[in-house]
């Protein structure tokens, strides 16, 4: 596909230069550029070059549509309280599902002002929410102290309650 772009797009600018060789053209105003003006050989008299007057600036060529986003989307649900649905919309993206028992995944992506693709998974089901993404902050050092110390303070708490004696 892209080479049939290409070789049409040549074959265009080459049958238009040839049929008025003293045209700028895709080289512009600046004979220099012209490999016909590099070999020294004019292509018409000079008096006639002189006659025409000023050559003004502009393409032969055809213009060139910039390629569109694809858009889709999709959805479905049944009696059993199963669906899906989904969508792309060119910069972001997103899908979800969930099944019988009620358990929930999905993802979506974006494009953040930095121009980075971003994207979060997530699932919701009997062990609770949990996400992960590529734009979520790291644990610095303090963060990780903290919660290695809260996680301790939870085992020794738990480790009290199932020592003491019980109550009938």
């Amino acid at each position: 596909m892209n080479a049939l772009t290409v070789l049409s797009l040549a074959a265009v600018a080459v049958c238009s230069v040839a049929q008025m060789p003293w045209y700028p053209g895709l080289y512009g105003a600046y004979p220099g550029l012209h490999p016909w003006f590099r070999s020294g050989m004019p292509l018409i008299p000079q008096a006639t070059m002189k006659a025409m007057g000023p050559v003004p600036m502009a393409y032969n060529m055809a213009p060139i549509a910039a390629m569109a986003p694809i858009y889709s989307q999709y959805g479905a649900q049944n009696e059993f309280g199963q669906y899906s649905f989904g969508y792309n919309a060119g910069l972001s993206a997103r899908n979800e599902m969930r099944d019988v028992f009620g358990n929930v995944r999905g993802s979506y992506n974006y494009l953040d002002t930095d121009g980075k693709v971003q994207t979060q998974q997530y699932v919701s089901d009997a062990l609770g929410y949990r996400v992960s993404g590529t734009n979520l902050p790291e644990y610095t050092p303090e963060v990780a102290a903290a919660r290695a110390a809260h996680q301790a303070a939870h085992k020794e708490a738990t480790a009290a309650t199932s020592a003491a004696p019980k109550t009938p």
